[in-house]
């Protein structure tokens, strides 16, 4: 090869290498493709006035009771990649009441079914600002949701009013990008939403319960305090492929939110980032507070093959029975289960929570089941008075002296000794008991009251020791006063504090 002709060949590389690197540094950064040219079709459906008046959420087309109104019909390929809203309405509870669904490549049954304010991260039934990434309120009642919906074969989306008024105006942007095809391995957009009014006993909140292939990206919580204190410590738990143990487990609540220490102990504050936040407290931690969280897994999305189930615990070893409302979003193939029913519409809204809770204090009630024996239940006081936090206490049903044993869940970072209160029923026919820990006397009383059903408190004579694995506790059921009329036991709540 001849000098020149080399010379040429290397300038040449030179040249496509400099190309090189300059797309390189293009395509670095997180607006970095916004320069490329694009190939697809820009495109919306609104609510704007058809006739050209300013009628733009349809004032003109209130929305009635009972009726469900189609707001896209989009054919071909495609992907939605932004939804603007916002409501008149009348109905306190729109937020509820109305009902998001939508549908990918003509399927039957939703992709997405929700009431619109837990869809965009609002299930305390009132509108509140934060902007994450994927989910933005603006000012004022400004919804906006930038997840990326693709379909292959045509999307609907409807909204029905499940309230009893009619909403005035409707306003929506609907933008979508139209594409010749999708590429094969596209997961389709779902968001489910779910709750427990009140949650169940000694049994993990399921935020989402799903089979086939895709990927969880994350959910919004909302709470509702039915008992004052710490709603948090309560484990996430990811199960992956059918497994029967958690390949993910959390530590507690607040850490799967991205908070820590009860988002601030005493005085916790709201925060709000891109993946992760807590835009509402109101209230703290008494009784009837609400609070909103949230947790997008945008850069940690939770791969499945087969199934997926996430839950969560209510409290710490689900102790609590607050009210959870939850959407869970993700992506996977197509079909997908059927989701659980929708609530009906006035089972949506938390009603408030008149029992008497005694704060930072655990229920005893919750223990039964950890007891196996039928004399031991949880049993509802409030024939005696609204003064059993709860509402009910750990009622134990003894004909004569008994011990009564249960094994109590603890983790390593629980040992150690505490002081030890408890709060316990008194009556006519309650008989004297004793409360052990790991084969140590912890404290006694006299259940006998001759007035009738009282509440009393007691604190402990010795300290509580809690081992690192194994705990057993005994209720023993010892005598009775002379003047009883029986051996009852009942076991209101307690409260330990480290020594």
């Amino acid at each position: 090869m001849r000098y020149g002709t080399r010379m040429s060949v290397l300038l040449s590389m030179i040249s496509c290498l400099g190309v090189a690197a300059g797309q390189d540094a293009l395509q670095q950064g997180l607006l970095a493709d916004l320069p490329r040219l694009k190939n697809f079709e820009a495109a919306r459906v609104s609510s704007h006035d058809p006739t050209g008046g300013n009628a733009d959420g349809r004032h003109d087309w209130p929305l009635q009771p009972g009726e469900t109104r189609e707001i896209a019909n989009l054919s071909g390929a495609g992907a939605i990649t932004h939804i603007w809203m916002t409501i008149a309405s009348k109905d306190e509870r729109h937020l509820k009441n109305l009902v998001l669904r939508m549908y990918w490549d003509g399927e039957a049954a939703p992709s997405v079914e929700s009431p619109i304010g837990d869809f965009f991260g609002l299930g305390n039934n009132r509108y509140y600002q934060y902007a994450s990434l994927p989910i933005q309120i603006g000012t004022d009642k400004g919804l906006n949701c930038f997840w990326r919906m693709p379909f292959g074969n045509g999307a609907r989306a409807a909204i029905t009013n499940d309230g009893p008024l009619p909403c005035i105006a409707f306003y929506y942007y609907i933008d979508y990008q139209r594409y010749e095809s999708l590429p094969e391995n596209t997961g389709r957009f779902h968001a489910q939403y779910r709750q427990e009014y009140p949650c169940i006993p000694m049994q993990d909140y399921v935020l989402l319960d799903v089979k086939g292939r895709g990927h969880y990206v994350g959910c919004n919580l909302s709470i509702h305090l039915r008992e004052g204190a710490w709603w948090g410590e309560g484990d996430d738990r990811m199960y992956v492929d059918g497994a029967d143990q958690p390949q993910l487990h959390g530590t507690g609540a607040e850490d799967y939110f991205c908070g820590a220490w009860a988002f601030g102990e005493s005085s916790p504050k709201t925060f709000g980032n891109l993946y992760f936040g807590c835009p509402l407290i109101d209230g703290g931690h008494k009784r009837n507070a609400l609070w909103n969280v949230y947790r997008y897994h945008l850069e940690d999305p939770v791969p499945f093959r087969s199934a997926l189930k996430v839950s969560i615990e209510h409290g710490h070893a689900n102790d609590r029975k607050d009210d959870y409302a939850s959407v869970a979003y993700w992506y996977q193939t197509e079909p997908h289960v059927a989701f659980p029913p929708l609530p009906k519409a006035a089972d949506r809204v938390f009603t408030e929570a008149t029992t008497y809770t005694e704060d930072w204090t655990k229920e005893a009630e919750a223990l039964a089941p950890l007891f196996q024996s039928a004399d031991v239940t949880a049993e509802e006081t409030l024939e005696h008075g609204n003064f059993w936090s709860g509402g009910a206490h750990l009622s134990i049903n003894a004909t004569g002296p008994a011990v009564y044993k249960a094994v109590l869940p603890a983790s390593p970072s629980d040992a150690g000794e505490y002081l030890f209160e408890v709060w316990y029923t008194a009556g006519p026919d309650y008989g004297e008991s004793e409360l052990w820990s790991n084969g140590k006397p912890v404290c006694k009383w006299d259940g006998y009251n001759k007035d009738g059903v009282i509440r009393k408190k007691l604190e402990s004579t010795f300290p509580l020791t809690i081992d690192k694995a194994i705990n057993v506790t005994e209720i023993r059921v010892t005598g009775k006063n002379d003047q009883s009329k029986g051996y009852k036991c009942g076991w209101d709540c307690f409260r330990v504090t480290p020594r």
